[in-house]
């Protein structure tokens, strides 16, 4: 068996063209936001000041069998770590080295042994599958079949002498359809969410002029985000950190056929709109937003209906997916809950690392004393205090 080579690329553009072959030869296991071409958009539409891209790709003679998309940022701390971070950011729900079938530990191994080539003090990867769990709902399933785990990141991180800490990123709510149709689906949600949805539906559609659609073309999709810009503007959303993001990937998804972009409309005036995007039986729920001034018309929930009898109607949907947090209206919608964790690894070979690894292990030791402190100053003060004089 021939030996594994590393290549770095400054850019996924610069990525040799058997790495593309391999991320693409992978597509349709994989999430539309782990798809090069989301990380295409990532890169070139919503990157921070100072961050750079670095790809590290695992080869096998003329063969790709890894690829580890990267970021490299701006020097961090006090002790000024240089961070290197998985091509990732709060758009992103689910990230990991993409890696061809086969021995894909050792493959994975071998990758994040290259990174200190790349030189950075601490590495973080994120949002990373918790733990990767074969007897789990089709869901889970379905993530480990094509992600690593985090409980394999840091395993191989260690192993290669990195100090690795597993932190908490966010729940990710999701149904899984099991071949229901959309009215035995609906049938099975809360009573309250049906009366309400089913009350506010037929309320919403005596309204003169209303209009309910849902954008998959390309043509479609250029009315349909002009409308949906109309709507954040006027939502409690905040501006877009990236602007040209959103609409380069609704372009995109529409582009690939993906796209489910619903809107709901007075008339001419946009009132609510959702962008779904549904891929190899996977739907994912990437963006809400609804116009306030029309709050009362619960649009946002008759949408989310109307796409739902769709995906599972008419695109016949597996797996529904609410993507990130745990907003109380998910758990009503959804079936299962998971977690996305990251991985910060501090590198052995770097002072800086080392430095703030010995400050966290002091401040650690230092607490149960600042708090036996605090409680003997307390109990100081209150013996200080004088007695409180009973009134009649």
């Amino acid at each position: 068996m021939s030996a594994v080579q590393i290549q770095i690329s400054e850019s996924l553009e610069a990525m040799p063209a058997t790495a593309r072959e391999l991320w693409r030869r992978l597509e349709p296991g994989l999430q539309f936001d782990q798809t090069l071409g989301w990380n295409e958009l990532l890169a070139n539409h919503a990157l921070e000041a100072g961050e750079g891209v670095q790809v590290l790709s695992a080869h096998r003679g003329a063969e790709c069998i890894g690829v580890l998309p990267l970021k490299s940022g701006v020097r961090e701390g006090m002790f000024g770590l240089k961070p290197l971070r998985a091509l990732a950011n709060y758009y992103c729900s689910l990230y990991s080295p993409i890696l061809a079938s086969g021995d894909r530990a050792e493959v994975l191994r071998q990758l994040l042994e290259a990174v200190p080539r790349l030189g950075p003090d601490v590495l973080d990867l994120n949002p990373l599958l918790d733990v990767a769990d074969a007897s789990a709902g089709e869901g889970a399933q379905a993530d480990a079949a094509v992600n690593v785990d985090a409980r394999s990141v840091a395993s191989a991180l260690e192993q290669l002498g990195w100090r690795a800490e597993r932190y908490f990123r966010f729940g990710n709510w999701y149904l899984e359809v099991g071949g229901r149709s959309f009215a035995e689906y609906f049938a099975g949600l809360p009573s309250q969410l049906r009366n309400t949805v089913t009350r506010k539906e037929k309320k919403l559609k005596q309204q003169a002029g209303l209009s309910i659609d849902i954008a998959q073309t390309p043509a479609e999709a250029q009315a349909a985000l002009a409308g949906y810009q109309q709507i954040y503007a006027a939502s409690w959303k905040k501006p877009e950190p990236h602007p040209h993001f959103v609409p380069g990937l609704v372009r995109f998804l529409a582009e690939r056929g993906w796209l489910r972009l619903g809107l709901v409309q007075l008339g001419a005036e946009p009132i609510a709109a959702q962008i779904w995007a549904c891929k190899d039986g996977i739907v994912s729920i990437f963006k809400l937003a609804y116009d306030e001034r029309f709050a009362q018309l619960s649009a946002g929930s008759v949408l989310t209906t109307q796409l739902m009898r769709h995906v599972i109607d008419v695109d016949r949907a597996r797996i529904v997916d609410y993507l990130t947090g745990d907003d109380a209206y998910k758990r009503d919608w959804m079936s299962h809950r998971r977690e996305r964790v990251g991985i910060r690894a501090l590198s052995h070979k770097s002072w800086r690392a080392r430095g703030e690894s010995f400050a966290a292990a002091v401040a650690s030791g230092l607490r149960p004393l600042r708090t036996a402190l605090t409680a003997m100053r307390h109990r100081a003060q209150a013996r200080r205090r004088p007695p409180t004089t009973p009134t009649a």
